[in-house]
C-alpha cells in the first residue's frame, strides 16, 4: 500500500479524536455519543476490506470486538466510582485501565478456551 494511504488513516483518526474533544467541550453528552460510536472499529473493517482481507477475517475481527466490548466498559465504571470517592484523575484512570486490561486478559482466555471466535 502506498504511504499516502497510511497517512490518510492517521489524519482521519486524528481528526475524529480532535472533533470529539472539541465537541465535548461544548456538550459532554454529544461528545460522549460521538465517542461511543464504534468509529475506529468500522474504519478498521473498511481498511481491512480495502486491503483485501477475506470475509472470514472481517467476521472474526467483528466477533472479537463483540467479546471485548464488555471488559472495555470497566474503565468507564471503575474510574468514575474512584473519582467520586475522592481519587485524583490519573490514579483513578490508571486503576480503571488496569482493571480493564485484567478484564481483557480474562475475556481473551475464556474466548480461546471455549473457541468463541475462530
Amino acid at each position: 500500500m502506498a504511504w499516502y494511504m497510511d497517512g490518510a488513516k492517521i489524519v482521519l483518526t486524528a481528526l475524529i479524536i480532535f472533533a470529539v474533544v472539541q465537541i465535548s467541550e461544548r456538550s459532554t453528552m454529544l461528545g460522549a455519543v460521538l465517542a461511543s460510536i464504534p468509529t475506529i472499529s468500522v474504519l478498521a473493517m473498511m481498511w481491512m476490506n480495502y486491503e483485501g482481507a477475506s470475509s472470514d477475517e472481517i467476521v472474526d475481527f467483528s466477533k472479537s470486538i463483540v467479546w471485548l466490548v464488555l471488559p472495555s466498559l470497566l474503565v468507564f465504571i471503575v474510574m468514575p466510582v474512584l473519582m467520586n470517592r475522592g481519587w485524583e484523575f490519573y490514579p483513578a484512570l490508571g486503576t480503571g485501565l488496569a482493571v480493564t486490561f485484567i478484564g481483557y486478559w480474562i475475556t481473551t482466555q475464556l474466548v480461546e478456551k471455549y473457541s468463541l471466535v475462530n
